[in-house]
C-alpha cells in the first residue's frame, strides 16, 4: 500500500461519495455528483483521485460489462452483477483468506468473487 501524501479537497469529496454510496459508482457518476461541489473538477482529477485513493487501499475497483466501478473499504469481497442492465451490488461472502495463505504459500493481497446472473428487476421485465 501507498501512503498518502496530502488530501486535497477534491480526494475528500471524490471519497465521501464513494462511503456514502452503498452500490458502485462509475468515475462519470462520481464526476457528476462531484461537480455539485466542486463546478470546476476535471474527469482527470476523478480518475487521478481515484487511482490513489485505490493504492492507499481506501476504495476497491472491480469491472461491469466493461466499465470500472468503485466501492468503499472495507468492500464486500463478492458482487453480483446483472448481465442485462450490468447493475453491480455488493454481497457477503465469507471465505477463510488466512487458510488459503496457509495452504499455498502464496501472499494474497486482495480477491474478488463476481457473481453474474440477472437481477430480480430485469426478471421481471422479462416476464
Amino acid at each position: 500500500m501507498v501512503e498518502r501524501k496530502r488530501w486535497s479537497k477534491q480526494s475528500r469529496t471524490i471519497l465521501d461519495i464513494i462511503y456514502n454510496n452503498e452500490e458502485g459508482l462509475t468515475a462519470s457518476e462520481i464526476y457528476d455528483i462531484a461537480r455539485e461541489t466542486h463546478p470546476n473538477i476535471s474527469l482527470g482529477t476523478v480518475y487521478r483521485n481515484l487511482r490513489d485513493l485505490q493504492d492507499v487501499g481506501l476504495i476497491r475497483e472491480t469491472t461491469s460489462g466493461g466499465v470500472s466501478v468503485y466501492f468503499k473499504h472495507p468492500f464486500h469481497s463478492a458482487y453480483l452483477e446483472c448481465d442485462v442492465c450490468h447493475s453491480v451490488i455488493p454481497v457477503d461472502f465469507m471465505l477463510n483468506i488466512g487458510d488459503i495463505i496457509r495452504s499455498t504459500g502464496h501472499d494474497v493481497k486482495r480477491w474478488d468473487l463476481k457473481l453474474i446472473g440477472t437481477c430480480k428487476e430485469c426478471l421481471q421485465k422479462c416476464t
